[in-house]
């Protein structure tokens, strides 16, 4: 067994010395270093600056001023990282560099719970800014609540703050009074189709048309998670696409629809199918064109919905049959609380009494009008008396006695003429010698009220209408010679 072990292991050194011989000529493989020992330590880097610090350095750096405002926010979440914290800068003013720089400061410490961002009412955004702020939202997705309030929002900033909110985790939105153009209201409703966050959205006052209506009524359709939008101030006119999306929507409970020119069959019709099919509870129609062809649907919409809480109308063509209609569907829908015909809109006697009974039987119901028309007609206004109410102001007016007149002395006089009728001339130079100051226009609008054919004036009607009113005794012959023409 020995002499076979031997011969065994002659074998193997020949074996390995001839593969030794074979790679001999050719160049010797050397093992791979890891790449991770090539990395610096945290001793090699140069310390990092905090982040307040580093605000103040970039502010130097591009030559703007730094805020005590944006330091004290800075200092307070670098102490507190997991405190919850907003950033309010409304009205502050700030230039798109500024605000930059502030987030890019904010972005590098990466505040645990910033729950909100407002930038309202400060310089217009730019692309630039827009793309800034939309990654500081995708990037903390705990930022629940947006305000860009009269910020000016060209398309561009639009479609970008678009992207960033379909991805991120805001919940609310203000983005009113932002002068957004049609084409901006279909990018932005556009995008917003893919957020699972999105609540509440406030884009009154823009200029949203025809295209955003198709825009907002395709996210309508979509989207499982918004609960109130204000579409108010826009120009959505007819307002059919939108309303079509109402069609299943289960989660919108508030939309406001005021001042956007509303109108037509089409339109009424398409909000009674949309809102009895969703589980809508305050809608505000208020101060659009809607009359009675319109009204007709609203009423049906205001008698069998089940969900409605709430309706506003003020401010459209209410006749008095449209708004006893609407208070009678409104006492008998059960889940109906709270029907607003206008702060400035009267009722009349009939609808009155409706609204008392249906007080009575249910005390939590509320309806709003301004008051209650009276049975009596107006009284109708007397030029004649109102002219001559107005000379015998002017006769009495003046603060030196001797000036002082009593006009009912002057229609006294025309009483005792045996002419009822004179001619105009006549007539002026009897005030004229009365003495009696009478604006030129007044004067003339009497000369017309008491006018007859021919250029002449009925003094007799004139004489008696005024004594009726103001009965007036003769004066004494001393003071009669002194005022006779």
């Amino acid at each position: 067994m020995s002499s076979k072990s031997e011969v065994f292991t002659d074998e193997l050194n020949q074996i390995i010395a001839l593969r030794h011989c074979s790679l001999s000529g050719s160049e010797e493989f050397s093992a791979p270093t890891d790449p991770l020992s090539k990395l610096g330590t945290d001793n090699d880097r140069p310390p990092r600056q905090p982040s307040a610090s580093g605000y103040r350095l970039r502010s130097d750096v591009y030559g703007v001023t730094d805020f005590t405002t944006v330091t004290n926010v800075l200092s307070f979440v670098e102490k507190n990282p997991s405190s919850q914290v907003e950033l309010d800068l409304n009205r502050c003013g700030y230039t798109n560099l500024e605000l930059q720089i502030a987030l890019d400061a904010l972005l590098q410490i990466r505040p645990t719970w910033l729950t909100a961002i407002d930038l309202s009412y400060n310089t217009p955004l730019n692309p630039s800014l827009a793309q800034f702020l939309g990654n500081t939202l995708q990037e903390l997705q705990t930022i629940a609540s947006l305000a860009l309030s009269y910020n000016t929002l060209d398309d561009d900033c639009v479609a970008i703050l678009g992207d960033a909110l379909s991805n991120s985790g805001v919940c609310t939105l203000h983005a009113d009074n932002c002068h957004i153009t049609d084409a901006g209201g279909s990018l932005l409703f556009g995008a917003m189709v893919y957020s699972d966050c999105i609540e509440k959205i406030d884009v009154s006052w823009n200029h949203m048309e025809r295209f955003s209506g198709q825009a907002i009524g395709a996210f309508l359709s979509h989207q499982r998670t918004i609960c109130e939008l204000n579409l108010s101030g826009n120009h959505l006119h007819c307002g059919f696409p939108l309303l079509k999306g109402l069609i299943g929507n289960e989660a919108l409970t508030q939309l406001d629809l005021s001042w956007n020119g509303l109108r037509g069959e089409e339109f009424g019709r398409t909000l009674l199918s949309g809102a009895m099919q969703s589980k809508l509870r305050q809608l505000n129609l208020e101060h659009n064109l809607l009359g009675t062809e319109e009204m007709s649907f609203i009423t049906k919409l205001v008698s069998k919905s089940e969900s409605l809480r709430e309706i506003r109308l003020g401010g459209n063509f209410l006749s008095d049959a449209t708004a006893f209609d609407l208070v009678k569907a409104f006492g008998r829908n059960a889940s109906m609380e709270r029907l607003s015909l206008g702060a400035y809109y009267f009722i009349n006697q009939q609808t009155a009494k409706l609204c008392q009974l249906y007080r009575k039987r249910s005390p939590h119901k509320t309806i709003v009008y301004q008051g209650v028309l009276l049975d009596n007609p107006p009284r109708p206004v007397d030029v004649q008396e109102m002219l001559l109410d107005r000379c015998r102001f002017l006769a009495t007016k003046p603060k030196k006695r001797k000036l002082k007149r009593d006009f009912g002395h002057l229609m006294l006089q025309f009483q005792e003429l045996d002419e009822r009728i004179i001619t105009r001339e006549v007539f002026l130079q009897a005030v004229k010698l009365f003495r009696v100051k009478l604006d030129q226009p007044l004067v003339d609008a009497l000369l017309e009220a008491f006018g007859v054919p021919r250029n002449m004036v009925d003094v007799g009607a004139m004489a008696v209408k005024y004594l009726t009113k103001h009965p007036t005794e003769r004066p004494s012959d001393k003071k009669a010679k002194a005022q006779s023409p």
